[in-house]
């Protein structure tokens, strides 16, 4: 496992209150919901056949996109201290790059397999969002689990259905309700479990990939129970972290 350190760097030119305005606090200054709004605007892509590595290779396109977007810098609404705000652009943006180099070496001529996104991507996010606090990353990860398993029990057949309405239905939730749903499940959960300074906009990437990785599961096993066998494969097993 590869630990995370920051170099500080000494602002020589700066007066005694300029340098206490331009240290870093404990946690992220971002606002979840405008970093998941840039990251996830509408809906997820279509999924083709693997969900484990497609499902890491978004969580590197959506990363890459949002630095790349000029508006980034308005995730944090408050400006009053400038200099706080500037460092935490930047080390967002340094850090990110390196959870994307650390997910692009694995995911470069990975197999798929069911265990396969959790153990690189949450690997990275211990690195990146609570830096090796164990029970923090267990809380937030079953915060997770817990907030969308309340959403997905809203997703109800009604016994009249034919199989082709029961489809349909899964399909439309997964358009229309699934990417809200994952926005808002998300900013509830980092609500109550505090990213660290510069690892926000991994920590809401890593969230809504593992929402539609759960979702997966949930719909492979509504699916099957339909008769229905699908096209993807390697949704996340129940139960894994």
């Amino acid at each position: 496992m590869v630990a995370l350190t920051y170099q500080e760097v000494s602002f020589f030119c700066m007066s005694d209150t300029e340098r206490m305005l331009a240290e870093k606090t404990p946690h992220s200054i971002f606002v979840p919901e405008l970093v998941l709004a840039a990251l996830l605007p509408e809906d997820f892509p279509p999924w083709k056949r693997c969900v484990q590595v497609e499902s890491l290779q978004w969580l590197l396109q959506c990363m890459e996109q949002f630095f790349e977007n000029p508006r980034c810098a308005g995730c944090i609404v408050s400006a009053d201290n400038q200099l706080l705000h500037d460092r935490e652009i930047n080390d967002s943006q340094q850090l990110t790059r390196w959870a994307s180099t650390l997910v692009r070496s694995r995911v470069c001529g990975a197999q798929s397999r069911d265990t396969l996104f959790c153990e690189v991507a949450t690997t990275v996010l211990r690195n990146v969002a609570f830096r090796g606090a164990d029970d923090a990353l267990e809380g937030f990860l079953k915060s997770l689990r817990d907030e969308f398993e309340g959403v997905a029990k809203t997703m109800q057949f009604n016994p009249t259905w034919f199989k082709h309405e029961a489809v349909k239905a899964i399909n439309s939730f997964e358009h229309t309700k699934l990417p809200r749903n994952a926005r808002a499940i998300t900013a509830r959960v980092i609500s109550k479990h505090p990213i660290l300074f510069g690892g926000m906009v991994y920590a809401c990437a890593f969230s809504l990939a593992f929402i539609r990785l759960m979702w997966m599961d949930r719909k492979t096993l509504m699916l099957m129970k339909l008769g229905v066998v699908p096209s993807f494969r390697g949704a996340m097993p129940r139960g894994s972290p």
